[in-house]
């Protein structure tokens, strides 16, 4: 059963968190991110790429940010095909399952978050799509920096923080 945590009045009245979705099949890896991360931003998670898809098709507008692994065990796609068909690009290779079809582009700024670093080069990250590339185990210093510095340049003018 999920805790449902309600905001308070006063933290309403000073602006709304930023969202960020985390693409991340193992617990512990989550857990973490919450502790390290839950006081800054409100935090949604998908455990595999067809929960990923529904999230972003009921909330993209709300999500700043995409915090994705790359292994995703379990799933049809992995962190890099979600990426892809995220911003627009076809899968060549491979059917698209049905839960992935008719998914909204993209634009907001994806962070593979990846254990995986040996598999798929920075540039291949990069041109996957991503706007940063963190390795696991991550360093939360690192991981609040970037997303911090990504959502920043991101907030229109005239949004108060």
């Amino acid at each position: 059963m999920r805790k449902v945590v309600r905001h308070s009045l006063n933290e309403a009245l000073q602006g709304r968190r930023d969202v960020l979705l985390y693409v991340e099949d193992d617990d512990d890896n989550w857990d973490v991110a919450v502790l390290r991360l839950s006081a800054n931003y409100e935090l949604l998670r998908a455990k595999n790429a067809e929960q990923a898809c529904q999230v972003l098709k009921e909330r993209r507008n709300d999500i700043e940010l995409i915090l994705m692994d790359i292994e995703l065990r379990g799933s049809d796609l992995n962190g890099v095909e979600l990426t892809k068909l995220l911003r627009g690009e076809p899968l060549p290779d491979r059917p698209i399952p049905a839960y992935a079809r008719d998914l909204p582009l993209i634009s907001k700024p994806i962070v593979f978050v990846t254990a995986h670093g040996a598999k798929y080069t920075r540039v291949q990250l990069i041109l996957a799509g991503a706007e940063q590339v963190i390795p696991k185990p991550v360093d939360f210093e690192s991981l609040q920096h970037a997303v911090s510095e990504i959502t920043q340049e991101r907030t229109p003018v005239g949004r108060i923080r």
